[in-house]
């Protein structure tokens, strides 16, 4: 066959069933290969892209961490730093106001965000201001304490906190870790924010010895007593109530009845309602015998002593407390809305000096596990000394740093506790288990001794405050929030109010 009658026979080749079938079994081959070509690709991403997610985070933690959520004076201060001041001033605030709080409706445990603390902001909005000033005032505060070389070894102090942590988790019955998540925040653990609670009392032992260094002198206190004596005062004094003889029913001087008034009723008897006319007469009689009770208020009148101007009738407070007042002083004085007179005689006035006392009290409710018996034997049975006796109080929950109570006064608790601590005989070192009714707490009492009266300490008091808060103002200045990312709406709050001109938004309560 030549040459070109083959090249026109393969011309005119037939495809048959088998080649198609073969044919069609490469294509299928090659989309296999660009099918699992395909999917070792898409798998790659999405391995990739699990990696990313799973990864991401510890990055976010980290970033919650170490990150910057707002800046103090220049200094970084992350969301696990913020939360934790952040409830911190939550905590505080709830555990004070809870009770109040709770009569206006407000829920904090709910949402406070849209819970609002004044017209502008949220209970959210203003605790978030607390947690910033309180910040600012912390980093202040610890470059005052750097400066001066202050010390302090937190070692036992903080052992005691985890102790106490551990036992306060146990009693709610969490774990630790959501025990101090519910404290400091979502992204708290023991670890990471040790640093802050070991600070705090570090900053704490700090703030004691200013404290200590700034307090007021005898002077001091002396002179703000006199400025404000009607303050501290009391006084004793008789008095004798005379209540007008109002009439209940119409009499000579009753106003004239217009007959033409309809006389048809509710289907109720109203009371009289005296006239002016009888009114001034009843009084007018009242007075008469008001001044005529004078004469023997001494043995007729109702004997006040030791009250405060605070406690006095608001009537009454101007004449007793005049500082011309002499004892034999007498006075007639009319309360109109009350519609009576009180005759009073003046007796004396004077500064109480009693001592107040100093103990540590262990308070043993009644459904205690534990009696107040067991407990003071229990201490009987150690080193008996105040310190263990302190250590007790922390172990059986006191509310306060072992159970001290200072400054008491007879009339800030139970009958049975007032007898056994004022009592005249009492010595430092005494302890008694005052044991409770049925249903009603008991008490496991350490004496500690007698302080000063109580004028004297809430002076004292008020004066430190006073110093101590125009401390932390004066070296805070400077110690401005930047809030670059927008986390905090407060202050968004102020500026906008600023930029309007329509009021404060400082966050004091409207309350």
């Amino acid at each position: 066959m030549s040459k070109k009658a083959t090249e026109n026979s393969e011309e005119k080749k037939v495809v048959t069933k088998y080649d198609l079938k073969m044919q069609r079994k490469e294509e299928e081959r090659k989309k296999a290969r660009r099918d699992e070509l395909v999917s070792r690709i898409t798998g790659i991403a999405v391995v990739v892209l699990l990696f990313c997610l799973v990864a991401s985070f510890p990055i976010r933690s980290y970033l919650t961490i170490n990150g910057t959520f707002i800046e103090v004076a220049g200094e970084k201060v992350s969301r696990l730093e913020f939360d934790y001041n952040y409830n911190l001033m939550k905590n505080s605030y709830i555990t004070q106001n809870s009770y109040y709080l709770s009569m206006f409706g407000i829920d904090l445990s709910g949402d406070l965000s849209t819970q609002m603390y004044t017209d502008t902001l949220t209970f959210q909005d203003y605790f978030e201001q607390l947690a910033v000033e309180n910040i600012a005032g912390n980093k202040a505060l610890r470059d005052k304490m750097n400066e001066a070389g202050f010390t302090y070894d937190t070692t036992e102090e903080y052992a005691k906190y985890e102790q106490t942590l551990k036992e306060a988790a146990a009693a709610a019955g969490m774990t630790e870790k959501a025990y101090i998540q519910q404290l400091y925040g979502t992204y708290a653990t023991a670890s990471r924010v040790k640093g802050f609670v070991t600070d705090t009392m570090k900053l704490s032992a700090y703030y004691e010895q200013v404290s200590q260094e700034k307090a007021p002198s005898e002077a001091d206190i002396q002179s703000y007593y006199e400025e404000h004596a009607d303050d501290y005062d009391s006084v004793n004094y008789r008095v004798i109530t005379i209540n007008a003889e109002l009439p209940t029913e119409p009499t000579d001087l009753a106003d004239p009845v217009d007959e033409t008034e309809g006389t048809e009723g509710n289907g109720t008897d109203a009371a009289y309602q005296p006239s002016e006319a009888e009114i001034e007469f009843a009084m007018g009689e009242a007075r008469e015998s008001a001044e005529a009770a004078l004469e023997n208020i001494i043995r007729l009148g109702d004997l006040k002593e030791n009250v405060k101007r605070s406690a006095v009738a608001s009537l009454l407070r101007d004449w007793l407390f005049d500082s011309e007042r002499k004892a034999g002083d007498t006075t007639v004085i009319e309360n109109t809305t009350g519609h009576l007179y009180y005759a009073i005689e003046f007796e004396g006035r004077s500064l109480d000096q009693t001592p107040t006392a100093d103990a540590r009290i262990i308070i043993v409710s009644a459904d205690s596990a534990v009696s107040a018996d067991a407990m003071l034997e229990e201490w009987k049975n150690g080193a008996a000394t105040e310190d263990s006796f302190a250590e007790l109080a922390d172990k059986n929950g006191s509310s306060v740093e072992g159970g001290l109570h200072e400054g008491l006064t007879a009339n800030s608790m139970t009958d049975a506790l007032a007898d056994w601590i004022f009592d005249s005989a009492r010595i430092s070192g005494e302890t008694t288990a005052i044991l409770g009714g049925e249903g009603e707490s008991s008490y496991v009492v350490y004496y500690v001794g007698t302080n000063d009266p109580a004028w004297y300490l809430d002076i004292e008091s008020t004066l430190l405050t006073e110093t101590m808060s125009a401390y932390m103002e004066e070296i805070a200045q400077g110690y401005e929030v930047t809030n670059a990312r927008g986390n905090l709406n407060y202050l968004k709050v102020q500026e906008a109010a600023a930029a309007s001109g329509s009021g404060d938004a400082s966050g004091e309560s409207g309350e």
